[in-house]
Protein backbone atom coordinates (compact mmCIF):
# COMPACT_ATOMS: atom_id res chain seq x y z
CA UNK A 1 0.00 0.00 0.00
CA UNK A 2 1.84 3.40 -1.31
CA UNK A 3 1.65 6.29 1.20
CA UNK A 4 0.96 9.77 0.25
CA UNK A 5 3.71 11.53 2.48
CA UNK A 6 2.15 14.12 4.72
CA UNK A 7 3.56 18.01 3.81
CA UNK A 8 5.69 18.59 6.57
CA UNK A 9 5.57 22.51 6.03
CA UNK A 10 2.14 22.33 6.01
CA UNK A 11 1.36 19.77 8.99
CA UNK A 12 4.17 22.39 11.11
CA UNK A 13 2.16 25.47 9.66
CA UNK A 14 -1.29 24.04 10.98
CA UNK A 15 0.17 22.36 14.07
CA UNK A 16 1.85 25.53 15.14
CA UNK A 17 -0.80 28.08 14.77
CA UNK A 18 -3.41 25.35 16.96
CA UNK A 19 -0.10 25.61 19.40
CA UNK A 20 -0.77 29.39 19.73
CA UNK A 21 -4.18 28.62 20.38
CA UNK A 22 -3.48 25.83 22.80
CA UNK A 23 -1.01 28.48 24.57
CA UNK A 24 -3.94 31.48 24.58
CA UNK A 25 -6.28 29.54 25.93
CA UNK A 26 -3.97 28.01 28.89
CA UNK A 27 -3.18 31.56 30.23
CA UNK A 28 -6.41 33.39 29.31
CA UNK A 29 -7.98 32.52 32.63
CA UNK A 30 -4.91 33.87 34.85
CA UNK A 31 -5.07 36.40 32.60
CA UNK A 32 -8.75 37.39 32.90
CA UNK A 33 -8.73 36.51 36.45
CA UNK A 34 -8.90 40.09 38.14
CA UNK A 35 -11.87 40.84 36.05
CA UNK A 36 -14.32 37.86 36.47
CA UNK A 37 -13.17 37.12 39.79
CA UNK A 38 -15.14 40.07 41.74
CA UNK A 39 -18.16 39.04 38.84
CA UNK A 40 -18.69 35.44 40.86
CA UNK A 41 -17.00 36.83 44.23
CA UNK A 42 -14.36 34.75 44.15
CA UNK A 43 -11.98 35.05 46.72
CA UNK A 44 -8.24 33.37 46.48
CA UNK A 45 -9.02 29.72 47.44
CA UNK A 46 -12.03 29.68 45.19
CA UNK A 47 -9.72 31.15 42.26
CA UNK A 48 -7.25 28.45 42.97
CA UNK A 49 -10.35 26.06 42.56
CA UNK A 50 -11.30 27.15 38.82
CA UNK A 51 -7.75 26.85 38.09
CA UNK A 52 -6.65 23.70 39.04
CA UNK A 53 -10.46 22.58 37.28
CA UNK A 54 -8.42 23.49 34.00
CA UNK A 55 -5.52 21.37 35.09
CA UNK A 56 -7.26 18.24 35.82
CA UNK A 57 -9.02 18.41 32.95
CA UNK A 58 -6.07 18.78 30.80
CA UNK A 59 -4.39 15.89 32.76
CA UNK A 60 -7.35 13.14 31.63
CA UNK A 61 -7.80 14.60 28.52
CA UNK A 62 -3.92 13.64 27.45
CA UNK A 63 -3.88 10.74 29.30
CA UNK A 64 -6.87 9.86 27.07
CA UNK A 65 -6.55 11.75 24.10
CA UNK A 66 -2.90 10.41 23.30
CA UNK A 67 -4.22 6.69 23.72
CA UNK A 68 -7.17 7.87 21.50
CA UNK A 69 -4.54 8.97 18.85
CA UNK A 70 -2.81 5.33 18.70
CA UNK A 71 -5.68 3.43 17.94
CA UNK A 72 -7.93 6.05 15.69
CA UNK A 73 -5.94 8.44 14.53
CA UNK A 74 -4.12 11.97 15.02
CA UNK A 75 -5.91 14.03 12.60
CA UNK A 76 -9.22 13.41 14.17
CA UNK A 77 -8.83 13.28 17.58
CA UNK A 78 -6.83 16.57 17.26
CA UNK A 79 -10.14 18.06 15.34
CA UNK A 80 -12.27 16.92 17.96
CA UNK A 81 -10.31 18.56 20.95
CA UNK A 82 -9.45 21.76 19.15
CA UNK A 83 -13.58 21.97 18.93
CA UNK A 84 -14.02 21.29 22.30
CA UNK A 85 -11.76 23.69 23.93
CA UNK A 86 -12.97 26.03 21.84
CA UNK A 87 -16.66 25.89 22.44
CA UNK A 88 -15.81 25.04 26.10
CA UNK A 89 -13.42 28.91 26.20
CA UNK A 90 -16.69 30.32 24.66
CA UNK A 91 -19.37 28.91 27.22
CA UNK A 92 -16.52 30.67 29.55
CA UNK A 93 -17.88 33.88 28.77
CA UNK A 94 -21.79 32.41 28.93
CA UNK A 95 -21.50 30.60 32.11
CA UNK A 96 -24.34 32.23 35.47
CA UNK A 97 -22.80 30.89 38.48
CA UNK A 98 -19.33 29.39 40.19
CA UNK A 99 -20.69 25.82 39.99
CA UNK A 100 -21.06 26.15 36.04
CA UNK A 101 -17.91 28.02 35.69
CA UNK A 102 -15.71 24.82 37.38
CA UNK A 103 -17.63 22.62 35.24
CA UNK A 104 -16.75 24.38 32.07
CA UNK A 105 -13.44 24.91 32.92
CA UNK A 106 -12.72 21.34 33.43
CA UNK A 107 -14.47 20.49 30.13
CA UNK A 108 -11.97 23.20 28.44
CA UNK A 109 -8.83 21.62 30.05
CA UNK A 110 -10.09 18.01 28.55
CA UNK A 111 -10.12 19.78 25.22
CA UNK A 112 -6.81 21.69 25.76
CA UNK A 113 -5.05 18.39 26.93
CA UNK A 114 -6.54 16.24 24.30
CA UNK A 115 -5.01 18.32 21.84
CA UNK A 116 -1.57 18.24 22.84
CA UNK A 117 0.00 15.17 22.82
CA UNK A 118 -1.34 15.08 18.96
CA UNK A 119 -0.22 18.41 17.80
CA UNK A 120 3.14 16.57 19.56
CA UNK A 121 3.11 13.53 17.59
CA UNK A 122 1.71 15.01 14.10
CA UNK A 123 4.36 17.41 14.00
CA UNK A 124 7.14 14.84 15.22
CA UNK A 125 5.69 12.04 12.28
CA UNK A 126 5.59 14.65 9.49
CA UNK A 127 8.88 14.51 6.92
CA UNK A 128 12.28 13.66 7.56
CA UNK A 129 12.77 11.75 10.97
CA UNK A 130 16.28 13.06 11.45
CA UNK A 131 14.45 16.55 11.60
CA UNK A 132 12.03 15.37 13.73
CA UNK A 133 13.39 16.57 17.51
CA UNK A 134 13.75 19.89 15.80
CA UNK A 135 9.87 20.69 14.35
CA UNK A 136 8.77 19.45 17.89
CA UNK A 137 10.98 21.89 19.63
CA UNK A 138 10.18 24.06 17.52
CA UNK A 139 6.37 23.74 17.47
CA UNK A 140 6.41 23.58 21.67
CA UNK A 141 7.34 27.63 21.33
CA UNK A 142 4.08 27.78 19.89
CA UNK A 143 2.61 27.68 23.29
CA UNK A 144 4.47 29.93 25.21
CA UNK A 145 4.17 32.51 22.47
CA UNK A 146 0.21 32.05 22.13
CA UNK A 147 0.06 33.00 26.14
CA UNK A 148 2.81 36.11 24.96
CA UNK A 149 -0.24 37.22 22.82
CA UNK A 150 -2.88 37.26 25.66
CA UNK A 151 -0.73 38.77 27.81
CA UNK A 152 -0.31 41.55 25.33
CA UNK A 153 -3.35 41.94 24.45
CA UNK A 154 -4.62 42.78 27.97
CA UNK A 155 -1.26 45.26 28.23
CA UNK A 156 -2.42 46.87 25.24
CA UNK A 157 -6.21 47.22 25.81
CA UNK A 158 -6.35 46.95 29.50
CA UNK A 159 -9.94 48.09 29.04
CA UNK A 160 -10.80 44.46 27.14
CA UNK A 161 -14.27 42.57 29.13
CA UNK A 162 -13.00 39.46 30.67
CA UNK A 163 -15.26 37.67 28.37
CA UNK A 164 -13.91 39.04 24.81
CA UNK A 165 -10.85 37.25 26.57
CA UNK A 166 -13.09 33.71 25.93
CA UNK A 167 -14.71 35.11 23.18
CA UNK A 168 -11.56 35.27 21.17
CA UNK A 169 -9.75 32.13 22.73
CA UNK A 170 -12.90 30.31 21.46
CA UNK A 171 -13.44 31.30 18.42
CA UNK A 172 -9.85 30.81 17.03
CA UNK A 173 -9.38 27.40 17.71
CA UNK A 174 -12.68 26.60 16.14
CA UNK A 175 -11.64 28.44 13.10
CA UNK A 176 -8.11 26.34 12.90
CA UNK A 177 -10.22 22.92 13.44
CA UNK A 178 -12.26 24.29 10.47
CA UNK A 179 -9.28 24.58 8.48
CA UNK A 180 -7.91 21.62 9.38
CA UNK A 181 -10.74 19.44 8.10
CA UNK A 182 -9.78 20.71 4.92
CA UNK A 183 -5.84 20.45 4.37
CA UNK A 184 -4.75 18.52 7.43
CA UNK A 185 -3.47 15.08 6.66
CA UNK A 186 -3.33 12.57 8.68
CA UNK A 187 -0.16 10.70 9.80
CA UNK A 188 1.34 8.62 7.22
CA UNK A 189 3.33 6.43 9.79
CA UNK A 190 -0.11 5.89 11.38
CA UNK A 191 -1.39 4.89 8.67
CA UNK A 192 1.31 2.69 7.56
CA UNK A 193 0.86 1.48 11.26
CA UNK A 194 -2.95 0.26 11.13
CA UNK A 195 -2.68 -0.92 7.21
CA UNK A 196 0.49 -3.28 8.69
CA UNK A 197 -1.91 -4.19 12.12
CA UNK A 198 0.81 -2.90 14.40
CA UNK A 199 -0.60 -1.55 17.60
CA UNK A 200 0.75 -0.89 21.37
CA UNK A 201 -1.13 -1.46 24.65
CA UNK A 202 -0.35 1.14 27.31
CA UNK A 203 2.48 -0.91 28.78
CA UNK A 204 4.12 -1.67 25.48
CA UNK A 205 3.85 1.52 24.31
CA UNK A 206 5.51 2.74 27.97
CA UNK A 207 7.49 0.17 28.94
CA UNK A 208 8.32 -2.36 26.19
CA UNK A 209 11.65 -2.99 24.72
CA UNK A 210 13.77 -1.58 28.05
CA UNK A 211 12.11 1.81 27.86
CA UNK A 212 10.51 1.92 31.58
CA UNK A 213 13.53 3.46 33.35
CA UNK A 214 13.87 6.49 30.61
CA UNK A 215 9.96 6.25 30.80
CA UNK A 216 10.28 7.29 34.52
CA UNK A 217 13.47 9.41 34.28
CA UNK A 218 11.58 11.57 32.02
CA UNK A 219 8.38 11.90 34.10
CA UNK A 220 10.71 13.11 37.05
CA UNK A 221 12.48 15.47 34.92
CA UNK A 222 8.93 16.84 33.22
CA UNK A 223 7.23 17.03 37.03
CA UNK A 224 9.81 19.00 38.64
CA UNK A 225 10.70 21.38 36.30
CA UNK A 226 7.02 21.84 35.22
CA UNK A 227 6.81 21.94 39.27
CA UNK A 228 9.22 25.30 39.07
CA UNK A 229 7.57 26.71 35.90
CA UNK A 230 4.54 27.14 37.03
CA UNK A 231 4.89 27.96 40.23
CA UNK A 232 6.63 31.33 38.68
CA UNK A 233 4.25 31.72 36.01
CA UNK A 234 1.57 31.57 38.79
CA UNK A 235 3.27 33.68 41.68
CA UNK A 236 5.80 35.41 40.15
CA UNK A 237 4.11 38.78 40.39
CA UNK A 238 2.86 38.76 43.56
CA UNK A 239 6.28 37.66 44.68
CA UNK A 240 7.57 40.48 42.96
CA UNK A 241 5.38 42.69 44.64
CA UNK A 242 6.47 41.79 48.22
CA UNK A 243 9.87 41.78 47.05
CA UNK A 244 9.29 45.93 46.81
CA UNK A 245 8.43 45.77 43.21
CA UNK A 246 5.71 47.89 41.70
CA UNK A 247 2.39 45.93 39.97
CA UNK A 248 3.64 47.40 36.73
CA UNK A 249 7.02 46.42 37.13
CA UNK A 250 5.74 42.73 37.90
CA UNK A 251 3.83 42.17 35.20
CA UNK A 252 6.37 43.75 32.89
CA UNK A 253 8.83 41.00 33.97
CA UNK A 254 6.00 38.31 34.09
CA UNK A 255 5.66 39.18 30.14
CA UNK A 256 9.46 38.80 29.65
CA UNK A 257 8.90 35.78 31.65
CA UNK A 258 6.81 34.33 28.72
CA UNK A 259 8.98 35.91 25.78
CA UNK A 260 11.92 34.12 27.02
CA UNK A 261 9.37 30.76 26.90
CA UNK A 262 8.76 31.77 23.36
CA UNK A 263 12.31 32.67 22.34
CA UNK A 264 13.60 28.77 23.83
CA UNK A 265 11.22 26.80 20.96
CA UNK A 266 13.47 28.17 18.61
CA UNK A 267 16.87 28.49 20.04
CA UNK A 268 16.89 25.03 21.22
CA UNK A 269 14.96 23.71 17.79
CA UNK A 270 18.47 24.76 16.16
CA UNK A 271 20.84 23.40 18.78
CA UNK A 272 18.85 19.68 18.41
CA UNK A 273 20.30 19.27 15.60
CA UNK A 274 24.05 19.16 16.95
CA UNK A 275 23.10 15.83 19.01
CA UNK A 276 24.47 17.30 22.07
CA UNK A 277 22.10 15.75 24.41
CA UNK A 278 23.97 15.17 27.68
CA UNK A 279 25.89 18.93 27.33
CA UNK A 280 22.70 20.97 26.50
CA UNK A 281 20.55 19.16 29.43
CA UNK A 282 23.69 20.13 31.85
CA UNK A 283 23.08 23.67 30.54
CA UNK A 284 19.86 24.04 29.95
CA UNK A 285 19.25 23.10 34.05
CA UNK A 286 22.10 24.66 35.37
CA UNK A 287 20.82 27.91 33.78
CA UNK A 288 16.99 27.38 35.63
CA UNK A 289 19.22 27.41 38.91
CA UNK A 290 20.84 30.58 38.08
CA UNK A 291 17.90 32.34 36.71
CA UNK A 292 15.76 31.28 39.95
CA UNK A 293 18.78 32.01 42.18
CA UNK A 294 18.90 35.15 40.22
CA UNK A 295 15.36 36.01 40.45
CA UNK A 296 15.51 35.24 44.28
CA UNK A 297 18.49 37.88 44.82
CA UNK A 298 17.60 40.51 42.86
CA UNK A 299 16.01 43.68 44.25
CA UNK A 300 14.21 46.61 43.39
CA UNK A 301 16.20 46.44 39.88
CA UNK A 302 13.81 45.95 37.28
CA UNK A 303 16.43 45.36 34.49
CA UNK A 304 18.28 42.28 36.58
CA UNK A 305 14.67 41.19 37.36
CA UNK A 306 14.00 41.43 33.68
CA UNK A 307 16.64 39.43 32.41
CA UNK A 308 16.46 36.46 35.23
CA UNK A 309 12.92 36.58 34.47
CA UNK A 310 13.57 35.83 30.37
CA UNK A 311 16.33 33.34 31.73
CA UNK A 312 13.82 31.84 34.04
CA UNK A 313 11.21 31.08 31.32
CA UNK A 314 13.57 30.49 28.54
CA UNK A 315 15.58 27.40 30.27
CA UNK A 316 12.08 26.43 32.18
CA UNK A 317 10.38 25.67 29.12
CA UNK A 318 13.38 24.70 26.99
CA UNK A 319 13.80 22.27 29.45
CA UNK A 320 10.46 21.07 29.00
CA UNK A 321 10.77 21.57 24.97
CA UNK A 322 13.90 19.33 25.33
CA UNK A 323 12.06 16.46 27.17
CA UNK A 324 9.31 16.46 24.39
CA UNK A 325 11.65 16.02 22.01
CA UNK A 326 13.73 13.02 23.44
CA UNK A 327 10.20 11.45 23.95
CA UNK A 328 9.89 12.03 20.10
CA UNK A 329 12.82 9.34 19.84
CA UNK A 330 12.00 7.26 22.33
CA UNK A 331 8.46 6.26 21.44
CA UNK A 332 8.01 3.76 18.19
CA UNK A 333 5.02 5.50 16.26
CA UNK A 334 3.15 2.65 17.26
CA UNK A 335 2.80 3.99 21.00
CA UNK A 336 4.15 7.26 20.19
CA UNK A 337 1.03 9.61 20.72
CA UNK A 338 0.16 7.52 24.16
CA UNK A 339 4.37 8.64 25.70
CA UNK A 340 3.54 11.98 24.71
CA UNK A 341 0.18 11.85 26.33
CA UNK A 342 1.39 10.76 29.68
CA UNK A 343 4.67 12.70 29.71
CA UNK A 344 2.13 15.70 29.48
CA UNK A 345 0.21 14.19 32.16
CA UNK A 346 3.06 14.11 34.57
CA UNK A 347 3.97 18.20 33.27
CA UNK A 348 0.48 18.88 34.82
CA UNK A 349 0.71 17.45 37.81
CA UNK A 350 3.98 19.43 38.28
CA UNK A 351 1.89 22.14 36.87
CA UNK A 352 -0.95 21.85 40.32
CA UNK A 353 2.10 21.31 42.81
CA UNK A 354 3.91 24.70 42.08
CA UNK A 355 1.39 26.70 43.19
CA UNK A 356 0.25 24.46 45.99
CA UNK A 357 3.76 24.49 47.38
CA UNK A 358 3.96 28.43 46.98
CA UNK A 359 0.76 28.82 48.95
CA UNK A 360 1.82 26.50 51.40
CA UNK A 361 5.19 28.13 51.96
CA UNK A 362 3.94 31.26 52.30
CA UNK A 363 1.04 30.07 54.67
CA UNK A 364 3.76 29.24 56.62
CA UNK A 365 5.75 32.80 56.43
CA UNK A 366 8.48 32.20 54.18
CA UNK A 367 9.29 34.86 51.81
CA UNK A 368 9.37 35.58 48.26
CA UNK A 369 12.90 34.67 48.40
CA UNK A 370 12.32 31.54 50.21
CA UNK A 371 10.00 30.44 48.11
CA UNK A 372 11.91 30.80 44.82
CA UNK A 373 15.37 29.10 46.49
CA UNK A 374 13.30 26.17 47.52
CA UNK A 375 12.94 25.43 43.90
CA UNK A 376 17.08 24.78 43.41
CA UNK A 377 17.01 21.56 44.98
CA UNK A 378 13.67 20.36 42.61
CA UNK A 379 15.64 21.68 39.59
CA UNK A 380 18.41 19.90 40.67
CA UNK A 381 16.43 16.36 41.06
CA UNK A 382 15.18 17.14 37.57
CA UNK A 383 18.70 17.91 36.39
CA UNK A 384 20.05 14.54 37.82
CA UNK A 385 17.36 12.64 35.98
CA UNK A 386 18.10 14.50 32.40
CA UNK A 387 21.63 13.84 32.85
CA UNK A 388 20.69 9.90 33.59
CA UNK A 389 18.02 10.32 30.65
CA UNK A 390 21.34 11.20 28.29
CA UNK A 391 23.81 8.33 29.19
CA UNK A 392 20.91 5.90 29.67
CA UNK A 393 22.59 2.46 28.27
CA UNK A 394 18.85 1.23 27.58
CA UNK A 395 18.19 4.20 25.25
CA UNK A 396 19.88 3.43 22.25
CA UNK A 397 18.32 0.35 21.70
CA UNK A 398 14.69 2.05 22.09
CA UNK A 399 15.45 4.54 19.83
CA UNK A 400 16.60 2.52 17.15
CA UNK A 401 13.59 0.96 16.72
Amino acid sequence: MTQRPSPPALVFFLCFIAGLCEGYDLQSAGIAAPKFAPVFHLDPAHLGWVFSASTFGLFIGALVGGRLADRIGRRGVLIASMLVFGLFSIGTALVPDVNSLLLIRFLTGLGLGGAMPNLIALTAEAGKPERATMRVTMLSAAMPFGGFIVGGLMVAHPEIDWKSIFWIGGLAPIAVAALMVISLPESTAFQIDRALGIRADIPQALAGDKRMAPTLLMWTAAFFTSLALYLLINWLPSLLVSKGFLKTDASKIAMVLTLGGAASGFVFGALARFRLRGLLYLLTWLGMIVSVVGMALVSHTLPLACLAGFGIGFFLSGGGFLLYAFATELYPSAGRATGFGFLVGASRLGAVAGPLLAGILLTADRNAGDVMLSLVPLIAIALIAALFLSGGRHVGQAIAQ
